[in-house]
């Protein structure tokens, strides 16, 4: 009877505090009061703090959420801890644990309706929006923005420690997740101040894309672009938003010829084969199980004399450190996750959906830190699969009426 009496007040408590968790997530990508250590170690201690306060819910729900895919996640993440065992990793260990508990954290809001999510992500899709558009602005000021073709490849707004990424592949990524989210927020909205708030902050982070002249985000966001509308929309507005998508793409292609065939023909895979090649050399005999979780690649000389330390593709790494067992895991995962939420009716799926269905072609060539503290991968792969896993629960659907691609904009916003 006590519990009983407590659990609605830990409930609202969880929510609160998961609230908090998520947004420091999505903000703290792009800046924190203080270093990156603190803000790993202020997410650790929310997500500590939201499964203790969700935890009664869990447990008393466990029967709604308990699912095929759920059962699929238990053995795909028993798989990766067993190898992060073998291998004697305590720091995969922790970051393993750390995955599970944020999972648990995502499938636990998986009964709040869209406003907790609008409001969650919208925080984080204005967030990247401003300091998109901070960064693009600062840059003129300073005089080192330039509309000349592969001239500034932005990666920072030029104040150390706000929105600096280091790299264009990171910075890319990272406002390629916001970009989609605001498309969502978007089409999500049935007023027009709204739905215009969104597309301009999906306007302002688009642009910053453009000029990371990262491939890799370039495909991320164009893709889960197409895909939201294809899942999200239909009848004349699905048209008219491919109609626009159609006439943007015929724009570049006519305005932008020479680059893209630059980009796509001339530039190639810019020596990734050679990359490829050697992390599949390097795996050796261990095909079945990898090297280990967190073992390094170590160095890869390329014909040009550069030196590089990662796979550029996420599938390789994984292949590299759990072997063909762990990828086949991993495929098998994303492939389950996907048909899950291309069949749900939950509010989220659309979302989840199209940023899974792009991370999945990007995981190709580009990403690594697979098992590691929250970073651009949580939020390509382990949020969207936490996404995925609240999907499939019973409390987290609505009744079942039609699959997700032909009747998500029959819900209110």
């Amino acid at each position: 009877m006590q519990i009983q009496r407590i659990a609605p007040g830990l409930k609202v408590v969880g929510v609160v505090l998961t609230g908090i968790l998520l947004v420091s997530l999505l903000i703290g990508r792009f800046w924190w009061p203080t270093d990156s250590g603190n803000w790993e170690k202020t997410l650790r201690l929310m997500t500590v703090l939201s499964v203790l306060a969700c935890s009664v819910a869990l447990i008393r729900e466990r029967a709604r959420w308990v699912s095929v895919l759920a059962l699929l996640f238990g053995l795909f993440w028993l798989g990766l801890l067993a190898n992060a065992l073998a291998a004697n990793s305590s720091s995969s260990m922790r970051q393993l644990l750390m995955i599970l508990l944020f999972s648990l954290v995502v499938i636990g809001m998986g009964g709040q309706d869209g406003r907790f999510w609008r409001v969650v992500l919208g925080i984080g899709a204005i967030a990247g929006a401003g300091f998109a558009l901070f960064s693009l602005v600062h840059k003129a000021q300073l005089g080192e923005f330039s509309f000349a073709y592969r001239t500034m490849n932005i990666h920072d707004s030029g104040v150390p420690g706000v929105a600096d990424f280091g790299i264009t592949i990171e910075a890319g990524m990272n406002y390629a997740f916001s970009f989609i989210v605001s498309l969502w927020l978007a089409m999500r909205s049935r007023r027009w101040p709204a739905a215009g708030l969104w597309s301009l902050c999906a306007l302002s982070q688009g642009l910053y894309i453009y000029f990371t002249f990262s491939r890799a985000a370039w495909m991320a966001a164009l893709i889960g672009a197409v895909v939201l509308v294809l899942v999200a929309t239909h009848g004349r507005v699905r048209k008219a938003a491919l109609g626009l998508l159609g006439l943007g793409g015929l724009v570049a292609a006519v305005g932008g010829y020479r680059q893209l065939a630059y980009e796509f023909g001339s530039r190639g895979l810019t020596h990734r084969d050679e990359v490829w090649r050697t992390v599949i050399e390097r795996v050796g005999e261990h095909w079945w199980f990898g090297h280990g979780a967190h073992t390094d690649l170590g160095d890869v000389v390329l014909s040009t004399g550069q030196v590089v330390h990662n796979p550029h593709s996420l599938y390789l790494e994984v292949l590299y450190q759990f072997g063909a067992v762990g990828l086949a895991s991993l495929l098998v995962m994303l492939l389950a996750s996907l048909w899950t939420l291309l069949r749900s009716r939950a509010t989220m799926a659309p979302l989840w959906f199209s940023v899974l269905a792009a991370s999945t072609i990007v995981f190709m060539v580009e990403m690594h830190f697979f098992i590691a503290a929250p970073n651009v991968v949580w939020m390509w792969l382990w949020l969207p699969l936490a996404g995925a896993l609240g999907a499939a629960s019973r409390e987290y659907r609505a009744p079942r009426k039609a699959p997700m691609i032909s009747s998500l904009d029959a819900r209110p916003a």
